[in-house]
């Protein structure tokens, strides 16, 4: 066993070599895949794919391509930022986080009926199989009875942890390799199971599941034309994803969110401040005063534009009224100074000339 993990590392960092980091399942592979999967026609999907890449996987599994599978949602994160820039504007899918999904994520519980995981092979600095550290961490997010397929390295699919993780959690519905040009690449194979309603250990199912994996190349090889009973997907609506969003708030992304979002015009009403208007102002219930009408003009109700272009004296009139106060000594009825505080209303105009100096009247 240990023999076969060396090798399969060696052979996975070649390949990883030649692809820039970038290792895709095989669109063939996930057209096998799909021939296993029954999603509804109409009814709304929700689908979770924590490594999405290039997106063309998920894609291929789930047939949304071109009119096809508009009920479908497709959500995806991606860590690698060419990738991101790239996949976050391909046609299907429907949103996508830049970011390590493992940390930086804050994602709805319950809300994926739909996963499919290609998560990166290796050890993580804690020495934990990243494998496992995704299904640890997208396990909350599946719907009650969601699908998840699985695409892992056949020598991890044999660790305690893994199957004690998938079989706690999933009832194994499809168990195969990939066929043998592809599965000389990373010994890939592939989980097909449904979400159980409880959450309990089976010691049993995790050592058949076992000895099925450790037959290695001897294992049932996927079928190209499997055309036997398929998985039904259950639905799934985006009202019961309320959080989908990174721990980081990147500035640039929510502007280029903002720009493309149908809402727009709300959002911009809601947080950005309105023109001014110079007849913004209500009747008022009773004619003020014309000591009131100067104190209300001076204190913000005749603000704006003033005077006119043609005669060279449009400025910006903005009047602030606050309470100021002063002290003087007064002498009382019997003859004795004393220190006296008063407070008054203190009007000024700040004004904004169209040279540009700005002046405040007082």
């Amino acid at each position: 066993m240990e023999e076969v993990k060396k090798q399969s590392r060696f052979t996975r960092l070649k390949y990883n070599e030649a692809k820039m980091g970038a290792y895709y399942t095989d669109p063939q592979h996930c057209r096998y895949i799909s021939r296993f999967l029954q999603f509804p026609e109409e009814d709304e999907v929700c689908c979770l794919e924590p490594s999405i890449g290039d997106g063309k996987a998920i894609l291929t599994a789930t047939g949304k391509i071109g009119e096809n599978g508009k009920n479908l949602k497709i959500y995806g994160v991606e860590l690698n930022d060419d990738t991101y820039q790239a996949v976050k504007d391909t046609e299907g899918i429907d949103q996508c986080l830049k970011a390590d999904f493992l940390n930086d994520t804050i994602i709805s519980h319950n809300a994926f009926s739909f996963i499919f995981m290609n998560p990166p092979y290796g050890t993580s600095e804690e020495k934990t199989r990243y494998e496992v550290d995704f299904l640890k961490k997208v396990i909350p997010y599946a719907t009650k009875e969601a699908v998840m397929v699985f695409v892992l390295p056949q020598y991890v699919g044999m660790e305690e942890e893994l199957l004690d993780q998938w079989c706690s959690h999933f009832e194994t519905r499809f168990v195969y390799r990939f066929q043998d040009s592809e599965y000389e690449k990373y010994k890939q194979i592939v989980l097909i199971g449904q979400r159980k309603s409880s959450n309990e250990r089976d010691k049993d199912e995790e050592q058949r599941l076992q000895s099925v994996i450790s037959r290695n190349r001897e294992m049932p090889v996927i079928p190209e034309d499997y055309d036997g009973e398929r998985l039904e997907v259950p639905k799934s609506s985006e009202k019961g994803i309320e959080e989908f969003m990174t721990r980081i708030f990147h500035a640039d992304e929510a502007a280029e969110t903002l720009k493309r979002s149908p809402l727009q015009r709300i959002l911009m009403d809601a947080i950005c401040v309105p023109p001014y208007l110079i007849d913004n102002l209500a009747r008022p219930p009773i004619m003020p005063s014309e000591g009131q009408m100067y104190l209300l003009a001076v204190s913000g109700a005749g603000q704006g534009l003033v005077g006119n272009e043609e005669n060279g004296d449009l400025h910006l009139q903005r009047g602030v009224s606050r309470i100021a106060k002063r002290s003087e000594y007064v002498q009382d009825d019997s003859g004795n100074m004393k220190e006296v505080e008063i407070t008054f209303p203190q009007i000024s105009y700040n004004l904004i000339e169209s040279s540009g100096v700005i002046r405040t009247l007082q």
